[in-house]
């Protein structure tokens, strides 16, 4: 190559060879590239006039400015506040049964009366809750109002389906439904699976009830040993599940005991067998630290309102039933309103520190002992009231950590009048609460 090249780049001189200009540069290029040619330098670069002393003075003023930008940390990002479970929430369990028109008995309750209970619970603003949601906070997956409800059902009447159902749905209130092998699908008075599939579309879970509804700590019939006992509360407990998944295509992970009856036994293979929760009849409230297989209910009665006042009571406060609920933008009759609150509802604010105040001056008159202020996730809290100005505060003792805060305030007009109550909820922009001053 070395002996070539220069031959042929003589041929081309003296037009021996073809001047063909592509030929020319692929073989200058080889030349280039086995060293016999070297390549041409670069043009040099013009070179660029001296700095004047200002320039000189600006040009390391820059460099300065841009060292220290570089040394100075960042604006420190605030962390998104750590998941905080809130185990003072208390959740009431309702249970019904059938609903017919009118009149009523233990198990039966009238649509009026039923539609009247519901409409005091939502005036009263204490949350319904799906019995789905109740069970995802106690697994410590997330928040549940301070207090809540849950309605349930027994049995599977047709009732239910007539008479609550469309009150339910017009709420919007969630429930479950617990039903048992041998009394669903339309036989009798019981619901239809499309009437049941229909609300599974509006807010409704399905439970199971057990294959007869027989007693399960009654020893059956043809039960010789404590082995055939064992095996019969098996399939009572196991048997209404899976004919209930197979029918729904849901999982079934809830159980009410048919009477309410049951032992440690039966709760245990309950919980084996698969079931996350286990209601009971006992009226008691359920709170986070409740056994998931001892789940008390309120067995509301058509005859009398003594387990719904029970139920719907909460903290000292009064049933829902003897309280007179204001909304936070009530006016009177001059079309002022009646109580000034801050932070006022809805609004989003940045301290987190917050002092809630209320304003009664426009209500008249006040009964200072009938006064509470309960704060969620904190319970009753140690209000001050200035009888002269008539304002309630409240100044938070530490920062918050939570998104939403929600404030409920309880008093009387006069010692003969009901309690009313006033609830609203604001917000803690936490984001903007870590964000210096500008």
């Amino acid at each position: 190559m070395r002996f070539v090249l220069p031959l042929i780049f003589a041929a081309l001189a003296l037009g021996v060879l073809p001047s063909c200009k592509r030929i020319e540069a692929k073989l200058r290029r080889l030349a280039e590239q086995s060293g016999v040619t070297p390549k041409p330098p670069p043009p040099p670069k013009p070179e660029e006039p001296a700095l004047t002393a200002e320039e000189q003075a600006i040009e390391k003023k820059l460099q300065e400015t841009a060292l220290q930008e570089a040394a100075a940390p960042g604006p420190e990002m605030p962390a998104a506040p750590a998941f905080e479970l809130n185990k003072s929430s208390v959740v009431s369990i309702l249970g019904y049964h059938d609903f017919k028109d009118r009149g009523g008995s233990p198990m039966l309750i009238s649509a009026p009366k039923f539609r009247t209970q519901m409409q005091a619970i939502k005036d009263s603003k204490i949350p319904v809750i799906s019995l789905s949601d109740m069970m995802a906070w106690k697994r410590g997956e997330k928040n549940i109002p301070e207090e809540a409800i849950v309605i349930t059902m027994d049995d599977g009447w047709e009732g239910v389906y007539t008479y609550a159902y469309p009150v339910l749905k017009e709420f919007g209130f969630p429930f479950t439904i617990y039903l048992y092998k041998k009394y669903v699908g339309g036989a009798g008075r019981s619901m239809s699976w499309d009437q049941i599939k229909e609300m599974m579309q509006h807010g409704c879970e399905v439970g199971s009830h057990s294959v007869s509804h027989e007693s399960l700590k009654k020893k059956p019939k043809n039960a010789k040993t404590d082995a055939d006992v064992q095996q019969w509360i098996v399939s009572e407990l196991k048997d209404s599940r899976d004919f209930l998944e197979e029918n729904l295509h849901v999982k079934v992970l809830s159980f009410a005991y048919p009477y309410g009856n049951f032992d440690d036994s039966i709760m245990e293979t309950g919980l084996q067998i698969g079931y996350e929760s286990l209601v009971t009849v006992n009226g008691q409230k359920v709170t986070w630290d409740t056994p998931n297989g001892k789940l008390g209910r309120y067995i509301v009665h058509g005859d009398n309102d003594i387990n719904f006042k029970l139920a719907t009571s909460f903290r000292g406060r009064g049933d829902v039933g003897s309280n007179k609920f204001l909304v936070a933008d009530a006016k009177n009759d001059k079309g002022e309103q009646l109580i000034q609150l801050k932070p006022k509802p809805e609004a989003v604010i940045t301290e987190r520190r917050p002092l809630i105040e209320a304003d009664l001056k426009k209500l008249g008159t006040i009964v200072p002992e009938s006064i509470k202020l309960r704060i969620a996730g904190l319970g009753t809290v140690p209000a001050n009231y200035d009888p002269a100005a008539m304002v309630v505060r409240f100044q938070f003792p530490y920062k918050l950590r939570k998104e939403d805060c929600a404030v409920s305030l309880s008093f009387q007009r006069e010692p003969s009048q009901p309690t009313e109550v006033v609830s609203w909820h604001f917000k803690i922009d936490l984001a903007a609460a870590y964000l210096p001053a500008q």
